[in-house]
């Protein structure tokens, strides 16, 4: 997961920062999408819906490669 101090730096109404990793930690997403969804959804909704800063997410899965015979 990489993204921009918008995302940590994003506050509430009563300036609590995002808590970025207490909320992922128990979400099991395994689509890069479907997570990067979740965490926009969720990250909005801590912020009431209106972000003040620009925030970037970029999801990344690592897949397992074949070994080479």
């Amino acid at each position: 997961l990489l993204y921009t101090d918008g995302v940590t730096e994003a506050r509430d109404s009563t300036g609590t920062f995002y808590p970025l990793a207490e909320r992922i930690t128990g979400w099991t997403d395994n689509d890069p999408d479907a997570f990067l969804g979740r965490f926009r959804r969720d990250l909005l909704h801590h912020v009431g819906g209106h972000l003040n800063d620009d925030a970037a997410m970029i999801a990344i899965k690592r897949t397992a490669t074949p070994r080479a015979t």
